[in-house]
């Protein structure tokens, strides 16, 4: 009789999800005075339109109606983009959300999070990301709701701006898989080897200090975390 030679499937290991929440800016008491601003300067340049084009006798200061009601329009749009962009926070550390572009900060790389004027500042050797405590609520509580756990030693917040921040929820801002991250041109923590190509590193899953495949430690060296077998690919 012959045999049935049955071959068995290698059971593929299921790759584990980074995750990191993405946060909109909150519209704020800031926001809404730049609105009234923005609105005051289009109806000082329309006033302007109407004494240089409209009017029977052209008015002889309409022009600088005009040029001044666009300054101040002009302002009140800038400032309404400062500091107000989409923040993300999760595994791969903080970025804000600029269009397409994602400016990242690991928790690894930032060395201070303190509060200067209003704003919570992320602090590390190459980058500072900033953002208003008004318009970020959230994101900045959930900031510092990670950061205690991953990067302890980088805090530099007081007790009461924790206080007046809500706080961190499960179903707070939008949760979205990270996908893949850029390391390359990055050194290992370990060996000091540059990482070429994003498959050759793995990630700490508490502070995403990066190494190389071939020598990722038993503890990270950065955050002490143990990450033998617990590694992420970037």
């Amino acid at each position: 009789m012959a045999e049935i030679k049955t071959r068995k499937k290698k059971k593929k290991t299921a790759k584990r999800e980074r995750k990191e929440r993405r946060f909109a800016p909150d519209a704020t008491h800031g926001s809404k005075v730049i609105a009234v601003i923005g609105m005051a300067g289009a109806a000082i340049a329309g006033a302007g339109v109407y004494g240089q084009w409209v009017r029977e006798q052209p008015l002889e200061y309409a022009a600088y109606l005009v040029a001044a009601g666009f300054v101040i329009l002009g302002l009140a749009l800038w400032f309404a983009d400062v500091g107000v962009v989409p923040v993300r926070v999760g595994d791969a550390g903080v970025a804000a959300e600029k269009g397409s572009e994602l400016t990242r900060l690991a928790w690894c790389d930032i060395e201070r999070i303190f509060v200067d004027r209003g704003r919570l500042v992320l602090e590390s050797e190459e980058l500072t990301l900033e953002l208003p405590l008004k318009g970020h609520p959230k994101a900045a509580a959930w900031i510092l709701s990670e950061a205690a756990h991953r990067v302890p030693d980088a805090l530099d917040v007081k007790g009461n701006v924790v206080d007046e921040l809500p706080k961190p929820k499960d179903d707070d801002g939008e949760l979205l898989v990270i996908d893949s991250i850029q390391v390359a041109g990055r050194h290992c923590g370990e060996c000091d080897k540059v990482i070429s190509f994003e498959r050759d590193a793995r990630l700490c899953p508490q502070c995403a200090e990066v190494y190389h495949h071939d020598h990722v430690p038993k503890k990270c060296v950065t955050c002490d975390a143990d990450i033998a077998g617990r590694a992420f690919r970037a």
